[in-house]
């Protein structure tokens, strides 16, 4: 009898269960009564997460004018929307390191993970106005569903590829066909289980079908052009090799349209902040440039 999503996350629990200091955190932040302060002295138990937050709040992501040393004014120069963005990134490659599959470069997938959310951060910045703290989050963990089916479905993982090797499937399609749900929505149930804001797991439900995504079509749409970016971005990350963006349709959201030398230069930044904020998220990594 095959497992639904929600099956496979509360058997993964203890696996990818988020530090405590999180969890507490991101409670707080969506508390209409809590503030600054107490929020700043909850991560401040946590030296290993504040030294993070702070190399965060002093890379290329925010191109501060000035040196940031302490959490309770990291918080205010970045605000409490953008800080549930900096304490999961802090945390994310801790979070899942007892759930790295084997057949996975987890160096290369939090790499493509970073540049996806500095793209959906930066696209949103153009399109929807804001900060983009919740699409760089929902581009950062876009692709977790897909560790978890790896490590706890192996051999159903492997049939997949074999299939989307032949070429004549959409991957989610193929992973519907086998699995009766997609690895997307195994990651937004996951995110979901986090208590995460529906804004940011709900597009990482749909991000192949944001027709689908009801009030969050926008953001779903945003995150799916943002992961075509990527994809055209990621052999020259890797290899040096041209950015093919030729190969994109115009990037259009809501009617707001971007120009392609406005998008050549939102590229090109994220591609410099990826080295940086990677560095940060997943110190331990060798260089895979």
């Amino acid at each position: 009898m095959s497992m639904t999503p929600e099956e496979i996350i509360k058997d993964i629990n203890q696996l990818v269960s988020l530090p405590e200091v999180v969890v507490r955190a991101n409670q707080l932040l969506d508390s209409p009564t809590a503030d600054a302060e107490e929020i700043g002295e909850v991560i401040s138990h946590d030296p290993a997460l504040s030294a993070q937050l702070l190399k965060l709040v002093n890379s290329a992501f925010y191109h501060l004018p000035t040196k940031v040393e302490t959490v309770s004014r990291a918080i205010t120069v970045v605000g409490l929307n953008e800080l549930r963005s900096l304490i999961f990134a802090a945390t994310a490659t801790e979070t899942f390191q007892d759930l790295s599959p084997e057949s996975i470069d987890m160096n290369a997938f939090w790499q493509r993970s970073v540049y996806c959310g500095l793209i959906a951060k930066k696209l949103s910045m153009v399109l929807l106005g804001g900060s983009g703290e919740t699409m760089f989050l929902t581009g950062l963990l876009h692709d977790v569903g897909r560790l978890i089916l790896y490590s706890q479905l192996p051999e159903q993982a492997q049939k997949i590829v074999s299939e989307a090797e032949k070429g004549q499937s959409s991957l989610a399609a193929i992973e519907e066909k086998v699995l009766g749900f997609s690895s997307a929505q195994l990651g937004s149930a996951l995110l979901e289980s986090w208590e995460l804001p529906q804004r940011l797991w709900e597009p990482v439900r749909f991000q192949t079908a944001p027709e689908n995504a009801g009030d969050f079509q926008g953001e779903a749409t945003l995150l799916k052009v943002a992961l075509q970016i990527t994809n055209c971005v990621e052999p020259e990350l890797k290899s040096g090799q041209p950015v093919q963006l030729a190969s994109l349709s115009k990037i259009e959201i809501h009617g707001l349209e971007i120009p392609r030398e406005q998008l050549e230069l939102l590229i090109s930044d994220a591609s410099v902040e990826c080295f940086d904020v990677l560095a940060i998220v997943n110190p331990n990594a060798g260089m895979i440039f």
